[in-house]
């Protein structure tokens, strides 16, 4: 959350950018742009007072259930006091709240005053970090409803999805019956190379951009990519004792867990050896242990193994230039492997990996980024 000197900072930055002439912003109109500041504002003022607030009224929240193909889903949809713009699918990130985590539904809530209806589908996967392509077919037939039924039904429709939930997003757009459906997609913090992304995360090199320079990964990282694989284990008991040692060492860096390493079995051990890899020319081999039905879908996630032009819509990508759970590279590389006139990258200095504190500059490249996708959104 936003401190209050913080609020105040983002505040007067948006106040200033909301008048800025035409002429600095290209073919953006005055009024998206300070509609694009009030947005932000409104974003960083959480549940508290902004003038975005005091000049729109609450969309109002309801709950849906709907079934594509015989599969059943929940999910909250916000619909906004005037339709002014598309559909906006939501993909909530890893938390146990799912739909209903508090930052979410005042995201979902700012969205709404700004026009879109916005669809929150609760995926099970990214509640209780077992995210794996159950999760992308179930935002897919998210967007089979939202074109098909939802009350903003049509092609005017877009996706936003947080760092994990990124791939599972794309690949869910790229599919025979959904590329024509989906017109933009924005990615904050999203990955692109599983591999890459890993070995940074355990060893700090970054691959695929800055190598041993890049900026040193959260020591929370690897317990977290720890607890998002325990699902593909077949021992209960392996399951239980990594995720005894995973909470611990969230707990506690310098907790000893050499009992519980002890007691671990063959795919057990072989999981924990490879979240505590510290070289980084070790990834592939350790990769090549773990057990097939993990290595199944964790290749089945990996953009970089997949034919991206199948992807039709405009991808907006956001990214903190000092993400330290994802690097920037992983945008960059998600950029330059689409073309140049089908994706947008905004590097938001003061964007951590999802949290914002912005300054004046950092201010300017998230108002960039909000006016761009207010543009997307409007109805055809």
């Amino acid at each position: 959350m936003a401190t209050t000197t913080g609020r105040m900072r983002l505040a007067a930055i948006m106040l200033t950018l909301g008048v800025l002439p035409t002429m600095l912003v290209g073919c953006t109109s005055i009024q998206r742009g300070h509609e694009a500041a009030l947005a932000l504002g409104d974003v960083s003022a959480g549940s508290e007072d902004s003038r975005l607030k005091r000049r729109t009224a609450e969309p109002q929240r309801e709950d849906l259930r709907y079934s594509v193909n015989g599969r059943d889903y929940v999910a909250d949809i916000y619909h906004p006091e005037e339709q002014r713009r598309g559909t906006l699918i939501l993909v909530h990130g890893f938390t146990d709240e799912g739909r209903r985590d508090p930052r979410l539904t005042e995201f979902a809530k700012t969205m709404g005053r700004v026009g879109f209806t916005v669809l929150v589908p609760e995926l099970d996967g990214l509640r209780d970090l077992s995210i794996s392509t159950r999760e992308a077919e179930a935002i897919a037939d998210a967007i089979r409803y939202a074109t098909d039924e939802g009350p903003a039904a049509g092609s005017d429709t877009g996706l936003a999805a947080i760092s994990f939930a990124v791939g599972p997003a794309l690949i869910a757009s790229m599919q025979e019956d959904t590329a024509d459906r989906v017109r933009f997609l924005i990615s904050v913090g999203g990955y692109y190379d599983l591999t890459d992304m890993l070995r940074y995360v355990t060893t700090g090199e970054d691959r695929g951009g800055a190598g041993l320079d890049a900026p040193p990964p959260q020591r929370e990282g690897r317990w977290a990519v720890l607890l998002s694989q325990l699902h593909w284990l077949d021992d209960e008991d392996d399951r239980e004792l990594l995720d005894t040692i995973a909470h611990r060492k969230l707990d506690n860096r310098h907790a000893s867990v050499e009992r519980e390493v002890r007691q671990l079995g063959a795919q057990g051990r072989a999981v924990y050896d490879l979240v505590t890899n510290e070289d980084p020319d070790r990834m592939d081999d350790l990769l090549a242990d773990m057990p097939q039905r993990l290595l199944e879908e964790f290749r089945a996630l990996d953009l970089s193994e997949r034919d991206l032009s199948r992807f039709r819509g405009q991808l907006v990508l956001i990214h903190g230039p000092d993400d330290r759970v994802i690097p920037v590279s992983h945008s960059r590389r998600l950029r330059d492997a689409l073309p140049e006139d089908q994706v947008r990258l905004f590097e938001a200095g003061g964007l951590g990996h999802v949290d914002v504190s912005p300054g004046l500059r950092d201010g300017w490249g998230l108002w960039r980024a909000t006016s761009h996708v207010l543009a997307l959104g409007e109805r055809e």
